[in-house]
């Protein structure tokens, strides 16, 4: 074993699952962010956290709406989930700047990414502050599942983009 840097050590974890999280714009439209630090917390009951950089727009609207869609998405979508983490939702529509089409979720008015593997509808119960992140522990209210879409997975640290089935 050698010592190496926090940074480098998604990279001894791969494959990670890639996520779009889902919140509600002031507007009505969803804001959508590059995902890649999240796990489930509770099984029973479901609960799951993530952390967003502090310089995230998802920040602010978690904190006015303190609700979310966990987004697993498609290989399909690969190249939105490289759009959608390179610029800010701020000023930019990224589903319709990445072409994505939006379906509706049950229980909310945020929509979520096709096709998806996995979504998680959640609502946030507590924050931490964890340096340049903030951590959310959510609870889950709804999960709705795919299983004929295959998942994209971060390999190499999120070096690559692919499913699990073409490692």
């Amino acid at each position: 074993m050698k010592k190496i840097d926090i940074s480098n050590a998604p990279a001894y974890t791969s494959p990670n699952s890639m996520t779009l999280l889902c919140t509600e714009k002031p507007d009505g439209s969803t804001n959508l962010a590059t995902l890649a630090f999240w796990a489930f917390a509770s099984t029973n009951p479901g609960k799951i956290m993530f952390s967003l950089n502090k310089g995230a727009y998802s920040l602010e609207l978690l904190a006015e709406k303190k609700e979310v869609i966990l987004a697993i998405p498609g290989v399909e979508l690969t190249s939105a989930l490289i759009g959608c983490g390179t610029c800010s939702g701020r000023d930019t529509d990224k589903a319709s700047k990445v072409g994505l089409t939006m379906q509706e979720v049950e229980g909310t008015n945020i929509k979520a990414p096709v096709p998806c593997k996995l979504l998680i509808h959640a609502t946030v119960a507590q924050t931490m502050d964890a340096d340049d992140h903030v951590v959310h522990l959510c609870d889950v209210k709804g999960v709705y599942g795919d299983e004929d879409v295959d998942a994209v997975f971060g390999w190499k640290g999120y070096a690559e983009f692919a499913a699990a089935q073409q490692k």
